[in-house]
């Protein structure tokens, strides 16, 4: 189990390089998978890794 901690989307937008919107708008079109805690969205890292490796977070 991924013991890291789970990006927000301003964290994820910074490490991307594009703004906390856009990640929003990924979530909210289905490309990639978030969670909620309480309001506050969370984007899990290994669902990052899967993105960024170009699998696609849908293999998750």
């Amino acid at each position: 189990m991924d013991q890291r901690r789970p990006y927000t989307p301003g964290t994820l937008a910074e490490r991307w390089g594009c703004s906390a919107e856009t990640i929003r708008a990924m979530i909210r079109r289905g490309e990639l998978p978030a969670f909620r805690v309480g309001r506050m969205m969370r984007i899990p890292a290994e669902v990052v890794d899967a993105h960024e490796g170009g699998t696609g977070a849908s293999q998750l």
